[in-house]
């Protein structure tokens, strides 16, 4: 929120910084909106889609630099064959 965003990045605003990463002494901070504000302002969906697509990258980013291991992406399971769910009734 932005008492917490306020004490790492002062005067900072939001919809100027969300989703970009800022080491800020020897931490990482990526500042986000809450995924509720999608709700209150559908407007803002796009960019928390976006926001969120990019953690994966950031946070390998952020773990080279603090020199830890790098996760690997994992392959998509969509081409795998599932069986289809089956609707549960209430009777």
């Amino acid at each position: 929120g932005r008492f917490s965003m306020g004490r790492y990045m002062p005067g900072a605003k939001i919809t100027s910084v969300h989703g970009q990463m800022q080491k800020i002494e020897e931490r990482f901070i990526i500042p986000m909106y809450h995924p509720a504000a999608a709700l209150h302002q559908p407007a803002l969906r796009p960019s928390i889609l976006a926001d969120f697509a990019k953690l994966p990258e950031q946070l390998n980013e952020a773990r080279a630099a603090l020199g830890r291991q790098v996760v690997e992406k994992k392959k998509s399971t969509a081409s795998q064959n599932f069986e289809k769910p089956q609707q549960l009734s209430l009777f």
